[in-house]
């Protein structure tokens, strides 16, 4: 029922965009609203109440080796078809990154059960939220700054609220917030996704000639497949190890482009028309892939 909600929040944008019942950047301040509001509430919540084990760390590293591994592949793809920065940029944080949340929770709960999520949440907070709000913060602040340089890099990061709660969230103790408070930090927290969808509709284009077919081929076969790949390869082949917290590991990272971090890419004004159609279009062809790597794992 909760995706059947949110494909409806997405339909409902793409029809108000359609027939301009809101006005045309409308999106824009949706954005605004959960990068300052949801977002940080989700890292002062969270990651307070993270124990990291030994056997959760190569799982939390995979996603870190993907992003790291993504800006390099980014990188030489621009070079090669000549990319502009900002193009670079928005490949490097939505296909870098996944969405090990929103479409991760639903689907692996679907294929390995309820218990899969006590390891995704590790994979998702420690790991691709992490990410996003530090190096993925970073690499947006430096395609839009068009310099590196670092104070002007930094004041940005520090004038970011999900970076500043991510920072005050990683050295508060755990149970720091009563009860009631965590309700309620879960409460706003739990708005992102169905925001995320309803400005995902607004931003989406229905004039699919006019998507940006090559950049989106070149973004979504590293997100859907070579980025699992690569995981399942350390895993399975260089550490030969074939366990159950592995292979939620590799699905996790086999799954279609981050939403937040797309959206963080229109934010910075890095290719809006990409940012827009990879996390929407990348689910639905997800869906075959993930079938794939499903059977292949066994």
């Amino acid at each position: 029922m909760y995706i059947i909600f949110l494909c409806t929040l997405f339909f409902i944008g793409l029809i108000a965009k359609s027939y301009k019942i809101v006005p045309k950047d409308f999106f824009k301040k949706i954005n605004r609203f959960i990068i300052y509001i949801p977002l940080p509430a989700i890292a002062l919540n969270k990651i307070p109440q993270l124990h990291i084990d030994q056997q959760v760390i190569l799982p939390i590293l995979s996603v870190w080796i993907i992003f790291f591994t993504s800006i390099l592949f980014f990188f030489l793809a621009g070079k090669y078809f000549k990319l502009s920065k900002a193009t670079i940029a928005c490949l490097i944080l939505s296909c870098g990154l996944s969405n090990t949340s929103f479409v991760g929770f639903p689907v692996l709960t679907q294929l390995y059960g309820s218990e899969s999520l006590q390891y995704a949440i590790f994979i998702d907070q420690p790991g691709s939220f992490l990410v996003m709000s530090s190096f993925g913060i970073l690499t947006a602040s430096f395609a839009s700054t068009g310099i590196f340089n670092i104070q002007t890099i930094f004041k940005k990061l520090l004038s970011f609220p999900p970076f500043l709660c991510f920072l005050i969230a990683l050295i508060l103790p755990k149970n720091f917030f009563n009860h009631s408070v965590n309700t309620i930090l879960e409460t706003i927290g739990s708005i992102m996704i169905p925001l995320a969808m309803l400005s995902l509709g607004l931003q989406f284009k229905l004039e699919l000639k006019n998507t940006p077919w090559r950049n989106f081929a070149i973004g979504i076969s590293y997100k859907l497949i070579l980025a699992p790949l690569l995981i399942y390869i350390i895993l399975y082949f260089i550490l030969g190890q074939d366990t159950y917290i592995n292979k939620i590991a590799i699905m996790e990272n086999a799954m279609p482009p981050m939403i937040t971090s797309s959206i963080i890419a229109s934010e910075y004004g890095l290719d809006e028309e990409l940012a827009g159609v990879l996390p929407t279009l990348g689910i639905i062809l997800s869906i075959s892939t993930l079938a794939g790597w499903y059977f292949l794992l066994g």
